[in-house]
């Protein structure tokens, strides 16, 4: 029978809105429609089936009386999964056809006599299947696109689940149940509903996105978790225990930190099979973080498709289960890989499969270091403005939850400390979103750009608005801004010479450093601050990859005239099609050489990288990671060290000498580093500022750029403690602190008001990898305090003493701990 559909008007533009009466039937029906782009149904506005290029087919429930079926078909939409890894014919293809008019026409048959129930129970597979669909919250479709695509995906989820007993989907990201909870409260409804039942696992939603895990601060991991428990408790009782990353571009050594701290202690993903150089030894294993906090890791070999002979094979071997459902686009399982599966083995929960792995904990293999991804090197760096973006909030948010703590101390009214909660709450789901691994890695398309502009200035309105409303409330001693000095550098032969009694450096006219000591120490550049631009072409993944080899074809930039303006020299750059002006800066009682570089950037398929030469021994850098550093080889004697030709950095890299005396390089919002020894002698350390790629964005990067990094030249004997708090002070407004601690070794990460209000957070780390107990100085009058996880659930439910200004923080090697204090 062929229904055929007449289109109405709707409310939204990108949606087609079909509807047809379906006569009454004492059977149930199959309702088949075909679509590339996706149709979501709905059966007299319940949404109950979608359709999209795998998924073609839905069932209607007997009903006695006549029904309106109406479809939402998406006008222009790609597929959800077997997307190009670049610009070409398959690319145009995709587009060319991404806009089909709507069908209208559906067929609708009565269904096979055991269409409902489910086959060939327990035909005795010995596979476990785990049913789920990817679905990237923002790629090559926008966040719009994302909400509807959600919705599909949920709405062909809940139809299995009812159609097949034994069937359990997961899905992560509680972002895109908010999504689906704000757009469909009905829908969202059964979600939950079946979510309490177990049969919609929302175990592998510990954060709210599946994050970049490279780039956000240590902060920002954290409250991603935080916030993905608060929303998953509240809406499921269900508290997640699986951080389910599959697609996500390589791991931070201080993941299993991080992951511990907030009760999680199962990790999966699926990304380092893409690995181009060397093969990751462990399916399974035990993830140390540097502290010595660990959870169980899982490498499954891939997240996409469905049943295929070769999948199955792979999953035998491997003795790990099938992840079946399509996307990245959304879409999930399909009715024929539900009819497949009895002969294949059982669904399952993650968390039983975790649970049985965990049995054996003792007979897996340990890893104690990164997961570092050998592919996408390029994300550490591409779209740049998103990164600073993100950079800047992270900064604002420290600044307006250390105010919003100080009113927290001073028992500010209650409503008051409420409205500002709220507005940090606000702030950050937008800082968070923004995370996601395809969006401030910098791989989407254009439009996802434009929205996140948008995005960041209501975040950015949030945080003034908060920062306001603190200011109204705290005295005026609260304010304190920068009051340093320039020291203007002075003409020394064929240099400038900068010197304010803590270091000294020499630039030449061309902006080069040639000298740059601690006061006293001995020099530790033979050159430094050179640009230079490299060709820029990977084979594949263009927004995502630097090839090997790129280093072949370096030029360097092109100098103007240097002049000192408002005591910093100014030196213009001719940068190709692009101009660029350098300031380089010393303030007086800063240990650091500020450089900063505006770029009106122009150029296509380029790399912009700063370039420095050390004559340094140095065998190994340290790089800033999330709440925490990491160390690498700057040698080449191995496949796994030759594949690091670009690691990922936070805050900033350092290279010692033998005698402990050495270079640190602070960044901004930049992340993208190499350090190699030479054949010569000494160390060459590049930072990368600036690409050009041209898909999925050909607009990536076209426009300014303020850029900000800095030279801190180190005495033997600096910690890292110490190098973190210099950090702080170069990139970071001062403000008044509440909580501080005199061991430099010892850095307060965080100072916020607690979620429920209780109290206020604070957040302390251990630097230098010696276990220590500190005193935590407060500015306010702390009444109790008690150790918490990073999800601020009592830890002991005992007290610890307070004297008189101090409580004492006990750490361990690299450890985070994290107080709630009353007042």
């Amino acid at each position: 029978m062929h229904l055929h559909l007449r289109e109405v008007p709707g409310r939204n533009p990108e949606v087609a809105v079909l509807e047809a009466t379906l006569g009454a039937s004492d059977r149930p029906r199959t309702l088949t429609y075909g679509t590339r782009v996706g149709a979501l149904l709905r059966v007299d506005g319940i949404a109950c089936g979608a359709f999209d290029r795998e998924h073609r087919r839905a069932e209607l429930a007997a009903c006695a009386v006549d029904r309106t079926v109406a479809l939402e078909v998406e006008r222009q939409s790609l597929p959800t999964n077997g997307l190009p890894s670049g610009r070409g014919f398959s690319w145009w293809l995709l587009n060319a056809t991404s806009h089909p008019a709507p069908a209208m026409e559906a067929t609708v048959e009565p269904c096979a006599p055991d269409a409902s129930n489910e086959r060939r129970a327990g035909a005795g597979g010995d596979l476990t299947l785990w049913g789920h669909s990817h679905l990237d919250v923002a790629w090559l479709w926008t966040y719009a696109q994302t909400r509807r695509k959600a919705a599909r995906t949920f709405a062909n989820a809940l139809a299995l689940l009812d159609a097949f007993p034994s069937f359990v989907f997961m899905q992560s990201q509680p972002q895109l149940y908010r999504f689906v909870q704000e757009d469909d409260p009905e829908l969202f409804a059964r979600v939950a509903i079946a979510a309490r039942a177990g049969r919609f696992d929302p175990d592998v939603a510990a954060m709210w996105v599946e994050p970049d895990c490279n780039l956000p601060s240590g902060e920002s991991l954290i409250r991603q978790m935080l916030h993905a428990h608060t929303y998953c408790v509240r809406e499921f009782d269900a508290e997640p225990s699986i951080a389910w990353l599959p697609d996500s571009f390589g791991f931070a050594n201080t993941l299993p930190t991080l992951l511990a701290h907030c009760g999680i202690e199962r990790f999966a993903t699926t990304k380092l099979q893409w690995n181009d150089t060397t093969r990751f030894p462990f399916p399974r294993f035990v993830w140390r973080g540097p502290d010595g906090s660990e959870v169980i890791g899982a490498l499954i070999d891939s997240y996409d498709g469905g049943f295929s002979p070769a999948r199955a094979t792979v999953a035998r071997e491997r003795n790990e289960p099938i992840v079946a459902g399509f996307g990245d686009g959304g879409g999930g399982v399909t009715r024929e890989m539900l009819d497949a599966a009895p002969a294949l083995g059982h669904w399952q929960r993650p968390g039983k499969w975790f649970a049985a792995l965990e049995s054996r904990r003792d007979t897996l293999p340990l890893h104690a270091d990164e997961l570092y991804l050998e592919y996408h090197r390029g994300v550490y760096t591409t779209h740049h403005d998103v990164k600073a973006h993100n950079a800047s909030l992270e900064r604002r948010l420290a600044q307006a939850e250390e105010l919003a703590a100080w009113c927290v101390a001073i028992r500010a009214p209650a409503a008051a400390l409420e409205n500002l909660s709220n507005g940090l709450r606000d702030a950050w789901q937008i800082v968070l979103r923004n995370q996601f691994h395809d969006v401030l890695p910098g791989t989407s398309i254009r439009d996802v750009y434009e929205d996140v502009v948008g995005e960041y200035a209501r975040a950015n309105e949030h945080v003034d608005r908060t920062i306001a409303a603190t200011r109204s409330m705290l005295p005026r001693a609260a304010r304190r801004g920068r009051a340093d000095r320039s020291c203007a550098p002075a003409r020394d032969g064929d240099a400038w010479r900068f010197d304010n009694g803590l270091i000294g450096v020499r630039v030449l006219d061309n902006g080069t450093i040639v000298h740059c000591a601690a006061a006293g120490g001995k020099n530790i550049v033979a050159q430094a601050n050179a640009l230079a631009l490299y060709r820029d072409r990977p084979a594949k993944w263009e927004a995502w990859n630097v090839d090997a080899g790129y280093e072949r074809s370096r030029r360097a930039g092109k100098p103007g005239a240097a002049s000192v303006v408002d005591d910093a020299l100014q030196v213009p750059f001719d940068l190709g099609r692009s101009g660029a002006t350098m300031r380089i800066g010393l303030m007086d009682g800063e240990p650091f050489l500020r450089v900063d570089l505006t770029v009106d950037w122009r150029e296509r398929r380029r790399l912009l990288r700063v370039e420095n030469w050390l004559p340094l021994a140095a065998p190994r850098a340290t790089y800033g990671s999330p709440h925490g550093t990491i160390e690498r080889s700057t040698r080449r004697d191995t496949p796994q060290e030759r594949s690091k030709f670009e690691v990922p950095g936070q805050r900033f890299a350092v290279v010692r000498d033998d005698d402990g005396a050495g270079l640190a390089i602070f960044s901004l919002d930049t992340y993208g580093w190499s350090a190699r020894t030479l054949e010569a002698g000494g160390v060459r350390v590049g930072h990368s500022l600036l690409r050009g790629t041209t898909w999925p964005d050909e607009h990536a990067d076209l426009g300014r750029h303020d850029l900000a990094w800095a030279f801190v030249p180190l005495a033997p004997g600096v910690s890292i403690g110490t190098l973190e708090r210099t950090w702080q002070r170069f990139a970071h407004e001062p403000r008044v602190l509440l909580f501080r601690c005199s061991d430099d070794s010892v850095l307060v990460t965080c100072c916020k008001p607690a979620e429920d209000g209780d109290g206020v957070i604070v957040r302390v780390r251990e630097c230098d990898g010696i276990a220590r107990s500190a005193d935590i100085f407060c500015g306010g009058r702390m009444r109790a305090v008690e150790a918490v996880d990073g999800l601020e659930r009592p830890l002991s439910g005992q007290p610890l003493p307070i004297q008189g200004e101090a409580f004492v923080a006990t750490l361990p090697a690299f450890g985070l701990r994290t107080y709630r204090v009353r007042f």
